[in-house]
C-alpha cells in the first residue's frame, strides 16, 4: 500500500510506495520457480496499463469470495490456521500473526501437509503460500497463491496481486495482472485492494488520476483507510479532481480514525501548513507523533522536530534523536543527516564522530550535498574516520558539482592549498581554485568573496586586478557573518592603489593573515554543523535505500576533540619562516 507524503517545504504532495499488507514482497530468493513446473498457472500477458481501463479490468477479473472456512475436523489444518492466519483474516483461528512474525520452522511442514491433503483446499494452499512468502520463497508462494486464486479465494488474489505489482524473485512484474487480481479481491470484500489497484495508475510518468480516483472511491465504501487517505490526497492536491480541502480533511480524519498512519501524517501536514484550516503547530505535532508510533518514516522525521523544539509535546532531544534514527533507518536522507549532526554535537546522544561519519556517508551516497561536504571535512580532519585528503576532495567535488556553495568554497580551498589532488601528495591549482571561488562568490558566499579577492589582489590563478579585489572585499564587508564582514573591511582598506603583479609563490599553505583566509574560510563547515539546529525547522524528506542499518553505538571511542582545530604549520613566506595557527580542514 502506498505511503502518500506531503512535502511541506514545497506545499506539495507526492507518492512513494511501500508494502504494508497481509503479505510482503520478498527481497531475495535462492530458488527460482521453473516456468514449466506444474501447479503455477501461466496467466496470459496483460496489455499495458495505459491501455487498460477500469472496464477492461472488471471484465477480466471474474468472481471471488472470502467464504473459505477452516476445516475444524482436521487438527493439522487448525494448527496451520493458528500459525499462519493474519490478524485481519475473516474466519481466522486465534489471534493471527503478521507475515514477518510467522514461525517458519514450525509452520512449513504443518501447512504443507494441510495444503496437500486431498481434496485440495484453497484456504490451506493460500496459508502455505504465506509461509513460503515469509521464507522468501516467493516463486513457490506465487504458485500456491495462484492455485487458491483460481479456486476463487479472494485473499489469495490480493496477495498474488501484490507480488505481480512489484515483481519478486521468480515472479515477473505484471501491472495488468496485478490490477485484475486487486479488482477481483476488492469485489470479494477486501476494500484495501481498491487502494492498491488505484495506486498502480499513479506509477506512470503521466499518472492517470481519473482512473485512480474511480478505484479509490470504491475503497471507503468497504472501510479502506488507505483508500480514504489516497482519495484525500487527490482532493488536497487537485489531481484528477477539483481541489477541495474540506473534503480532503474529512477523508484524512476518517483514515486516521481507522488507524491509517498516512492519514494521521497528512492531518499533521494540514495543520502544520494551514491547508484549509487554521495553522496549529501543536495539533500538527500530535498527529505526527501518533503517525510515528505507527512507524510512518515521514512522520518520524516530523515528530523528531516536534520533540526537539518542544512543540505540542515536552522538549526532549533524546526522543528527537531516536525518532530521527528510525526515519533514517527507513532510508530518509534528511533524517540521516539530522542523526549525524546530533551525534557530532553530542545532542540527544553521546558525542560520537565515528557513528556520525557512518550516517553522513549513508546520506552522501544517496546524494545529499550537505552530507558529502561534512563527510569531506571529517576525512580531511581524520575525525571519526581515517585521514584521507584525496577522498575528502572527491566528496567536495561531488557536492560542488550539485551547486552546493559551501562545497564549492571547500573545493576551491583544497585546490588553493594542494589538498590530496594526486596520489601521495597534494597539488596546488590556482586556476581551479579561482574557478570554484568565483562560482561560490557569485552566490554571495562571504568566504569565497574574501579568498577570490586575495587571488585577484595577488594575481594567483587570475590576472592581478586590484579593483576587482576591492569589489569582492566590499561585498564581503556587507556579509551578515561578523567575522567575514570585519575581514572584508580590513582587506578593503589594505589594498594599495596600484602595484606591480606579484609572482605566484610556491607554497604549501598561506602565510599572512590575508593569505590564510582560504583556511579560515572553512569555518563555514563548522557553522553548517551547528546550523543543523535550524534543521529542526522542517523541510521535505527523500527516501532511498531502506537496507541501510546503523549498528547500535557503544561508548564513544576515545579521541582528542581538539585535534585539527589549532594546527601549527611552517610557512615559507618568501624566505621568512613563520609559524602560526591555522584552521585545518
Amino acid at each position: 500500500m502506498a505511503i502518500i507524503c506531503m512535502c511541506r517545504s514545497a506545499l506539495a504532495l507526492f507518492l512513494s510506495f511501500s508494502v504494508i499488507s497481509t503479505t510482503c514482497v520478498a527481497q531475495a530468493s535462492t530458488r527460482q520457480f521453473p516456468e514449466d513446473q506444474a501447479g503455477f498457472p501461466k496467466y496470459p500477458t496483460a496489455q499495458p496499463r495505459s491501455q487498460r481501463s477500469v472496464q477492461d479490468v472488471v471484465a477480466a477479473a471474474g468472481h471471488a469470495s472470502l467464504d473459505f472456512p477452516p476445516d475444524r475436523n482436521d487438527p493439522n489444518a487448525l494448527q496451520c490456521d493458528q500459525l499462519a492466519d493474519h490478524p485481519s483474516f475473516p474466519q481466522r483461528i486465534g489471534d493471527g500473526v503478521f507475515l514477518e512474525k510467522i514461525q517458519i520452522d514450525q509452520a512449513l511442514s504443518v501447512c504443507e501437509q494441510a495444503a496437500q491433503r486431498p481434496p485440495e483446499r484453497p484456504r490451506y494452499q493460500f496459508l502455505y503460500g504465506r509461509v513460503l512468502d515469509a521464507a522468501k520463497r516467493t516463486a513457490e508462494a506465487a504458485a500456491l497463491y495462484a492455485a487458491a486464486d483460481q479456486a476463487g479465494y479472494g485473499l489469495a488474489s490480493y496477495d498474488l496481486g501484490l507480488l505481480f505489482s512489484d515483481g519478486a524473485p521468480g515472479v515477473p512484474k505484471d501491472v495488468g495482472q496485478a490490477q485484475r487480481l486487486f479488482f477481483r479481491a476488492g469485489t470479494a470484500g477486501i476494500a484495501e485492494a481498491f487502494a492498491a489497484g488505484g495506486e498502480l495508475y499513479l506509477q506512470d510518468k503521466q499518472p492517470d488520476y481519473f482512473q485512480a480516483k474511480s478505484w479509490f472511491e470504491q475503497g471507503p465504501q468497504g472501510g479502506s483507510a488507505q483508500a480514504m487517505d489516497d482519495l484525500g490526497w487527490l482532493y488536497e492536491s487537485g489531481n484528477g479532481v477539483n481541489r477541495d480541502r474540506v473534503r480532503a480533511l474529512s477523508l484524512f480524519n476518517d483514515a486516521a480514525k481507522r488507524g491509517s498512519a498516512e492519514g494521521m501524517y497528512h492531518l499533521g501536514v494540514v495543520y502544520h501548513e494551514g491547508l484549509g484550516v487554521q495553522k496549529d503547530l501543536a495539533t500538527a505535532c500530535q498527529w505526527f507523533i501518533h503517525a510515528a508510533a505507527e512507524n510512518d518514516p515521514y512522520a518520524e522525521t516530523e515528530a523528531g522536530f516536534c520533540y526537539y523544539n518542544g512543540t505540542g509535546v515536552a522538549q526532549d532531544h533524546e526522543a528527537a534523536f531516536n525518532s530521527f534514527v528510525k526515519a533514517g533507518q527507513a532510508g530518509l536522507i534528511d533524517a540521516r543527516v539530522y542523526v549525524a549532526d546530533m551525534l557530532e554535537r553530542g545532542d540527544g546522544h553521546n558525542q560520537d564522530s565515528t557513528y556520525a561519519v557512518m550516517w553522513y556517508q549513508a546520506a552522501a551516497e544517496q546524494g545529499s550535498a550537505y552530507a558529502m561536504t561534512e563527510l569531506g571535512a571529517h576525512l580531511r580532519l581524520g575525525k571519526g574516520v581515517a585521514w584521507n585528503e584525496a577522498q575528502a576532495m572527491q566528496w567536495f567535488a561531488k557536492a560542488a558539482q550539485q551547486g552546493y556553495v559551501p562545497a564549492e568554497t571547500s573545493l576551491a580551498m583544497g585546490y588553493e592549498n594542494g589538498l590530496g589532488q594526486s596520489v601521495g601528495q597534494g597539488r596546488q591549482d590556482y586556476e581551479q581554485a579561482a574557478r570554484w571561488y568565483s562560482l561560490a562568490a557569485d552566490k554571495d558566499d562571504g568566504y569565497a568573496e574574501l579568498n577570490l579577492g586575495v587571488m585577484y589582489e595577488k594575481g594567483w590563478g587570475v590576472p592581478q586586478n586590484l579593483e576587482r579585489a576591492k569589489q569582492l572585499y566590499a561585498r564581503a564587508a556587507g556579509n551578515s557573518n561578523t567575522a567575514v564582514a570585519n575581514l572584508g573591511r580590513e582587506y578593503f582598506d589594505s589594498v594599495p592603489a596600484s602595484g606591480p603583479p606579484e609572482r605566484t609563490p610556491q607554497r604549501s599553505v598561506a602565510s599572512s593573515s590575508k593569505d590564510s583566509s582560504a583556511f579560515w574560510g572553512v569555518v563555514v563547515l563548522g557553522v553548517l554543523a551547528v546550523g543543523a539546529a535550524s534543521m529542526l525547522s522542517s523541510h521535505g524528506s527523500n527516501s532511498g535505500n531502506a537496507n541501510f542499518t546503523v549498528p547500535s553505538s557503544p561508548d564513544p571511542p576515545k579521541w582528542d576533540p581538539d585535534y585539527g582545530k589549532n594546527c601549527s604549520v611552517q610557512v615559507d613566506n618568501w624566505g621568512i619562516v613563520d609559524t602560526k595557527p591555522v584552521f585545518c580542514m
